[in-house]
């Protein structure tokens, strides 16, 4: 794109963070041919005006995020994978934490006639998605009821899980930013997903392609600390190298179904691994 006046540079920052989850400074920069000091300048402005968010990295847009029901169906078929693939991953008898998201619900969905499992959970719909299989036992941790992400919130999340050591934790993703690793929209749910990471023997993360390179306002969980990424299609650089070399398995459908994934260990090896 050739270089446009600030004002014209200005809306057409707005139309592309508004038209997606949001773009990284370099991005916009890119986009533009202008310095990243100039698009930190634009971002500065555009939120004093109330058309964005500023976020680690980048922007993102200023309304509300997606309601859960608008994001279910968004990518289904994608994250039915992603389920599948996660819900293969688990072993009779566990204590599992599942936060809340659409991804995450997919692989509760997966699990239903699963190995039965004891889950505690923020999102009372995971809960009535596992108990359809009358197999499993559910713990809802209890809270204020967020009625556009369809989970529980506050204080009484952290009283819930305090004196908790988790087999598994399974994690949603809100985006993975090549700088800082994942990273959130919300300092709760930044601060849900550090404890897990530490009250948790094992952790997968979930996340659709759409989350990848997604940038928000909070850092959660570096590079070093994921232990297992799971998504519906190979990754991209830098991402699938900056993963790999900190010695996460990054699992994908394909890398399963070929038995040998480029990114990562097979299902059957990272199942292996847990035994």
């Amino acid at each position: 794109m050739s270089k446009l006046p600030a004002a014209s540079r200005h809306q057409t920052i707005i139309r592309l963070i508004n038209g997606g989850s949001g773009m990284s400074i370099s991005a916009i920069a890119e986009t533009f041919g202008v310095s990243t000091e100039t698009i930190r300048r634009d971002l500065v402005a555009l939120e004093r005006g109330g058309s964005l968010q500023r976020v680690y990295g980048g922007a993102i847009p200023s309304g509300r995020e997606a309601a859960l029901d608008e994001r279910v169906n968004m990518e289904r078929a994608e994250k039915q994978a992603i389920g599948n693939l996660v819900a293969a991953m688990i072993q009779p008898d566990q204590w599992i934490f599942m936060t809340g998201g659409s991804s995450v619900l997919a692989v509760a969905q997966a699990m239903r006639n699963g190995p039965p499992v004891t889950v505690m959970t923020n999102m009372p719909a995971i809960g009535e998605a596992l108990q359809a299989g009358l197999r499993h036992k559910v713990i809802l941790t209890g809270g204020e009821y967020d009625y556009n992400g369809k989970t529980l919130l506050g204080d009484e999340v952290f009283d819930a899980i305090r004196d908790c050591s988790f087999d598994l934790s399974i994690i949603g993703v809100y985006g993975l930013d090549a700088e800082y690793g994942l990273v959130e929209r919300t300092k709760h749910y930044m601060q849900l997903k550090t404890r897990l990471a530490a009250q948790s023997r094992s952790n997968i993360y979930v996340a659709d392609h759409t989350k990848i390179g997604a940038v928000g306002r909070y850092r959660s969980i570096p590079f070093s600390e994921i232990e297992t990424f799971v998504t519906d299609q190979p990754l991209e650089e830098p991402f699938v190298r900056l993963l790999t070399e900190a010695g996460a398995s990054v699992l994908y459908p394909q890398s399963v179904n070929d038995n040998a994934g480029p990114a990562g260990a097979t299902i059957e090896e990272k199942v292996n691994e847990d035994d």
